[in-house]
């Protein structure tokens, strides 16, 4: 495993993409920060603890990755040198999906970091020891956020890994799973409200799952979700284990 896992990174880090998607979070994370200095405090704290919209942006970014590195594979043929190398397939599908979650930490730490450095040129009546959500401070906001995000990210992946196994291109699991996350909790939302005597069932489905940041921000969205902050994050793990395992599987079992 250690081997697959150090060629996934050899591989990786000679991707474009891997090294510009930290740059156009930056530039977009500014652009962000510029325009909130003429919002009001409110608006402004929102966005220092979204990270000034750093989290969105790098989930959007993961989802590309992690779509192009499992079908590309198969795309482009290179998944039966891949084969030959390893004693089980699953050991390649897996090794990609941890170099993924550990590309994630490192761009929300990045995030993060880069929140603090432009809240340096951003209003200086706006503390990080000021009281926000909770009753808890902006700085504990920030990392909290970032931490679910982090959190609810496994999901997404898994799911898109998942996607891209089944896809013959990876353009068509990128859509799809940037579909799903704008418009996956919408779905989940109109199924819980159309079929209500269904809703002890239904409101475990996997797109609300992805209401977890939300419910944090604004709790009034247990009202949509039927399910508290403690049960969406039991139910975000539990769905990205199956994924992860079914997709393992149709991976493994895929024709050459």
């Amino acid at each position: 495993m250690c081997k697959t896992l150090w060629r996934e990174i050899f591989k990786f880090k000679h991707q474009r993409l891997a090294w510009l998607a930290p740059l156009l979070i930056a530039l977009l994370m500014s652009g962000v920060a510029l325009t909130a200095q003429r919002a009001t405090i409110s608006d402004q704290e929102f966005y220092m603890a979204s990270g000034y919209v750093g989290f969105q942006w790098t989930i959007l970014f993961l989802i590309v990755i992690s779509a192009t590195s499992v079908a590309m594979e198969f795309e482009y043929g290179t998944i039966k040198q891949l084969a030959m190398q390893v004693p089980h397939r699953w050991m390649i599908y897996v090794a990609k999906f941890l170099l993924v979650l550990g590309y994630s930490s490192l761009l929300h730490v990045l995030v993060v970091g880069g929140t603090l450095i432009l809240k340096l040129s951003g209003n200086s009546r706006i503390h990080w020891q000021t009281i926000y959500h909770y009753h808890q401070s902006l700085g504990y906001n920030l990392g909290i956020n970032a931490l679910l995000d982090l959190y609810g990210g496994v999901l997404i992946v898994s799911f898109v890994f998942l996607l891209a196994s089944c896809s013959r291109h990876g353009a068509a699991a990128i859509a799809v799973g940037i579909g799903a996350c704008f418009m996956g909790e919408g779905v989940s939302s109109l199924l819980l409200r159309s079929f209500k005597t269904l809703m002890p069932l239904l409101k475990w489905n996997p797109f609300n799952m992805f209401y977890l940041q939300e419910e944090y921000g604004n709790p009034d969205y247990r009202a949509m979700t039927h399910l508290t902050i403690q049960q969406l994050g039991i139910g975000n793990m539990v769905w990205a284990l199956i994924f992860i395992g079914v997709g393992a599987v149709i991976f493994s079992k895929r024709r050459l």
